[in-house]
């Protein structure tokens, strides 16, 4: 008989912790919103009936997520009411195809679901001013300012949100966690710092801006000059 030699198990793995799970977790909460705000977008890219392919995705599913999010009431109710606008136009046939896909183009680099969401985690930021600084509020009127600016766009908001999004790819909107912690917050905070920095933002904007004006900005834009 053969003596049983024993395993060598210098070069088995050890231990590596959690890995790259959470970077993970990440691309799949990006690529899940990405892929909601853009699945209408690449259809009417596609086929020719851009104007009926565009009234059907905004009738059918960015005006009721717009309504369901986290802006303001009146924020909200203006932005809205452009958006329906917008499409009674289309339904109308007053515009032509490549009205709609300008119009529709800026609409997905527009973060308007991620607006509510950017002023809640600002509020959580004035309302524990022990942890937070004057500053880092200051970094959400910065982001604003770049969006308006043509800087910043939804991916940048998404990965700016990251920290604070549930990661449940069976929603089509990723909500943001409940409750919201100090880190994660302060996650957002830095991340929204780079952002403003790499657009080459004003450490300190002169005035604040709504979505509904670059909603309507962006509507005139894309009817006049089509996609970018």
């Amino acid at each position: 008989m053969t003596a049983d030699v024993p395993q060598d198990t210098s070069d088995a793995p050890g231990d590596e912790g959690p890995g790259c799970m959470p970077a993970i977790l990440a691309s799949m909460v990006l690529m899940g919103i990405l892929g909601f705000l853009t699945c209408g977008v690449m259809t009417w890219l596609i086929f020719d009936k851009q104007d009926e392919l565009a009234l059907r995705s905004m009738r059918g599913s960015f005006i009721p997520a717009v309504e369901q999010s986290l802006l303001e009431p009146e924020e909200k109710a203006a932005t809205v009411k452009l958006l329906h606008t917008f499409a009674d136009e289309l339904e109308r046939g007053r515009l032509e195809g490549w009205q709609a896909s300008g119009v529709m183009q800026r609409m997905t680099r527009l973060p308007v679901l991620q607006w509510g969401q950017i002023r809640a985690i600002e509020k959580f930021v004035d309302d524990h001013p022990d942890q937070f600084t004057a500053d880092d509020s200051l970094q959400f009127d910065r982001l604003r300012k770049g969006v308006e600016r043509d800087k910043i766009t939804t991916i940048d908001f998404v990965h700016i949100l990251t920290p604070v999004l549930q990661s449940d790819p069976g929603n089509e909107e990723a909500q943001l966690v409940e409750p919201l912690t100090v880190d994660a917050v302060r996650e957002v905070v830095q991340r929204a710092r780079t952002s403003a920095d790499r657009g080459e933002i004003a450490p300190t904007p002169k005035d604040d801006v709504g979505i509904d004006t670059l909603v309507r900005r962006q509507i005139e834009a894309g009817i006049q000059k089509g996609t970018y």
